[in-house]
């Protein structure tokens, strides 16, 4: 019974911590006119910010590319400081299923350029992240649900690391990362200590074909220095199914243990009531110690998409 007192304490906390969260941001957040009018209809700006906070369609969306079967178009693009591109890769695929199994086959592939070390490894940290995460090898089991594949950071090598920390980064935005030393807890756009420093608003756009609410987040001027991580994020939620049909956002730090600029865009789509991505676009600037600075940018258009139940 003891133990059970500790754990009813422990859940009412958390719910109450969270609930302080979500009044907190939304006595400081802007509406546009749209919204404000949604009010008087019954949009409750509270329940959206718990919405954004609890969002979990973000990573289903990308589980889905190793679920449902379509086709994949992709670049890899590595430039130099003087932003001449000095080793591209080009890649066509389909992932293909039968029953529980899916598996990736590659039906076109171009490379050029200094991407690769004398082992046929990748000499670049992003293009073993992007070559590990987007392009799965060999026939695996076909999962889609959050709660078994979430994003663990590694424990082994700095490498394994800084790629679980690039996975992170892309995937659960808005997240704390506590095993990144210094800003991890930079990265915890809602906790108390990191929301004073941002502006946050709530807007009606349409997008992809959607009407959308549109939660925004971007660091104040006078905060857009080393104090915070995400410089500004902005995520489309569906007015109808609440998910996100795309996000953009901007993250950067810069320190003698991390220095990197990355710009991200994702936009999906809903097929036959599942949420599935269209176009991931990365471009990032990701200094590694003891190793040479990183300029990678990366697009994968995604299409063809086959829905199974």
């Amino acid at each position: 019974m003891k133990h059970l007192r500790v754990f009813a304490l422990f859940a009412c906390s958390t719910v109450i911590g969270v609930r302080a969260q979500v009044d907190r941001i939304a006595t400081k957040v802007e509406l546009d006119e749209v919204v404000i009018t949604a009010q008087k209809d019954g949009f409750n700006v509270e329940a959206f910010i718990q919405q954004v906070m609890d969002d979990t369609t973000f990573h289903k969306a990308f589980l889905n590319t190793r679920y449902h079967p379509h086709r994949l178009r992709s670049v890899l693009k590595v430039r130099a400081k003087d932003e001449q591109e000095t080793a591209t890769l080009y890649r066509t695929g389909h992932l293909h299923r039968n029953g529980d199994k899916v598996w990736l086959q590659l039906d076109t592939v171009h490379e050029s350029g200094k991407l690769r070390h004398r082992d046929s490894t990748f000499r670049y940290l992003t293009a073993e992240m992007y070559d590990e995460v987007f392009f799965p090898k060999g026939e695996i089991i076909a999962d889609n649900t959050v709660a078994s594949r979430k994003l663990e950071l590694h424990r082994g090598s700095k490498l394994d690391k800084y790629k679980s920390e690039l996975k992170k980064f892309m995937f659960d935005p808005g997240s704390e990362i506590a095993s990144v030393p210094f800003i991890g807890h930079k990265l915890a756009l809602f906790n108390e200590d990191m929301a004073p420093l941002y502006d946050f608003k709530i807007s009606a756009d349409e997008r992809n074909g959607h009407q959308c609410w549109v939660f925004s987040a971007e660091a104040k001027p006078e905060f857009r220095d080393g104090r915070t991580v995400i410089k500004k994020m902005d995520t489309w939620f569906d007015h109808v199914t609440n998910n996100v049909i795309a996000r953009s956002y901007r993250i950067a730090h810069s320190s003698m243990i991390l220095d990197f600029d990355i710009t991200i865009r994702v936009e999906n789509t809903i097929i036959d009531d599942a949420l599935v991505p269209t176009l991931v676009d990365y471009d990032g600037d990701w200094d590694i110690p003891m190793k040479k600075r990183e300029l990678v940018r990366f697009v994968l258009n995604y299409s063809g998409w086959r829905i199974i139940g």
